[in-house]
């Protein structure tokens, strides 16, 4: 009989009336890879720091691996041999490779005295991994891939039987991704296990033996990896609008360039696109799609390269001149980077308007036709002074409906489907729709496939800074888990 590492049984657990756990019954076998696929994200969260601390629950039982640890009579807020490893890395970047591992671990009291014979074992094992690091490097000098690898093998050398992988396909290219789960796999052999938090189950059902659906703070579903395929979700899955409505031909006017540009990371990138229309840039290295988000922001100056617009150069490539131009950009995560929380629904709605109507004060009547016309997409969510008070999805709507009032001749956006549930991805979905349906030209950067395919009417590769190859929506519907 296997043995478990974690086992949660009938745990509720509320917070301020609000109920995020609902008599959960769940369980993670030693050594198994444990997907988690949340269809909304509502007590995920809670479900986490559970898993990690014995915190306070309503009713249930916690054990970690096979001893009582947690239950409704009493918790006593210790942490569990858990390691959580996400965008945000807990590596301190002033220090080394082996000082990030092994300092200030009382596991390792023995750290100054032994210090060489630790780093000739930390060699060894990075060269077994066949991973290009040195334990000498400062963390600062990391890429993000690099920091979490070191970040998995702290955790395992400090002792974590279980790590909580948290939507790593956000942060990870392609090709990062697969040498990452190779990691995993060769630790499963050491007997440790993983929960794998992933939005999409093409992803999951890679790597996974089991996968967990997640939905309102229940666990409504296992499926056994013999199980695993597109038919079994069917009944939890939405369907997402694909392309509906949309009436912009490949002769539409309106052509936008970028073209030749040549950075640290970027090779003589070039690609085009037209109004009304959608391309992913799938980047496999995960370097060049930074680039460009920096040249967009005027962080970075390129070596050589040019924005052309409709036949002309844009001079001068900042945040400002391409506003002027009618270029726009949706970082990634946006409701915590573009929206202002002191302004209203309608003065963040409208804070592009001085770029459309070249005047800094908008004309009262201007504004009670954009209320008007917007209350059909945003309801009474149009009148909110505190912005704070909406959910997630009703920001994401402002960051797009900002855009589509804006409506610019083309739009950048940064990893869309970034730590969305797959209820906010399919809303998205919908919001990308909408700007094509305007005729705005939309160019998706992207390091892993997700959904844009979704959306996209063409999907370029890029590797080594340079676009490889170019795929036609037919062909990349068809072949969509062959690419990479």
């Amino acid at each position: 009989m296997r043995e478990e590492i974690l086992r949660i049984e009938n745990v509720s657990k509320s917070i301020e009336g609000v109920i995020y756990l609902d008599n959960i019954n769940f369980h993670i076998f030693k050594g198994e890879i444990m997907g988690l696929i949340p269809l909304n994200n509502h007590g995920k969260d809670q479900l986490v720091q559970l898993i990690s601390q014995n915190i306070s629950i309503d009713f249930g039982r916690i054990y970690f691996d096979e001893e009582l640890v947690n239950y409704y009579e009493y918790s006593n807020m210790t942490n569990n041999r858990v390691y959580i490893i996400d965008k945000q890395t807990k590596l301190v970047e002033d220090l080394n490779v082996i000082d990030n591992i092994y300092v200030l671990n009382p596991k390792f009291s023995e750290y100054i005295i032994r210090e060489n014979r630790i780093k000739e074992k930390t060699d060894e094992l990075i060269r077994e991994l066949d991973l290009n690091i040195k334990t000498d490097q400062l963390v600062s000098e990391l890429s993000i891939f690099e920091k979490t690898l070191i970040e998995m093998i702290k955790a395992v050398l400090n002792g974590a039987q279980l790590i909580l992988l948290n939507e790593i396909s956000n942060f990870l290219s392609v090709e990062e991704l697969y040498d990452f789960q190779k990691l995993i796999r060769y630790y499963t052999k050491w007997g440790i296990s993983f929960l794998y938090m992933a939005n999409h189950h093409e992803e999951s059902f890679q790597i996974c033996d089991r996968v967990c659906l997640f939905e309102n703070g229940r666990v409504i579903k296992v499926i056994d990896k013999k199980e695993f395929s597109d038919e079994i979700l069917e009944p939890y899955i939405i369907e997402f609008d694909k392309n509906i409505g949309l009436n912009w031909t490949e002769d539409s006017i309106g052509n936008f360039e970028f073209k030749d540009f040549f950075t640290k990371n970027l090779k003589g990138t070039s690609f085009s696109i037209k109004r009304g229309k959608c391309i992913t840039i799938l980047d496999i290295n995960n370097k060049g799609i930074q680039d460009i988000e920096q040249i967009l922001n005027g962080e970075l100056i390129p070596k050589e390269g040019k924005i052309v617009l409709d036949g002309r150069e844009i001079k001068e490539i900042n945040p400002n001149t391409l506003l002027e131009n009618k270029i726009a950009f949706i970082p990634e995560n946006p409701v915590e980077k573009v929206l202002f929380y002191d302004m209203s629904y309608m003065g963040n709605l409208t804070f592009l308007m001085d770029y459309k109507l070249d005047k800094s004060i908008i004309n009262k009547k201007i504004l009670k036709n954009i209320r008007i016309e917007y209350r059909k997409m945003a309801g009474k969510d149009i009148d909110e002074v505190e912005i704070r008070n909406l959910d997630r999805r009703a920001l994401y709507n402002l960051v797009y409906f900002r855009i589509l009032l804006f409506n610019p001749r083309v739009v950048f956006i940064m990893q869309p489907f970034s730590n969305s549930d797959m209820y906010l991805r399919g809303r998205i979905i919908e919001l990308i729709n909408k700007l094509k349906k305007n005729g705005i030209g939309v160019i998706v950067l992207a390091v892993s496939i997700s959904d844009t395919l979704t959306v996209s009417d063409r999907l370029f590769i890029m590797e080594d800074g340079r676009i490889s190859r170019k795929y036609g929506k037919e062909y990349f519907l068809a072949h969509r888990g062959n690419i990479q």
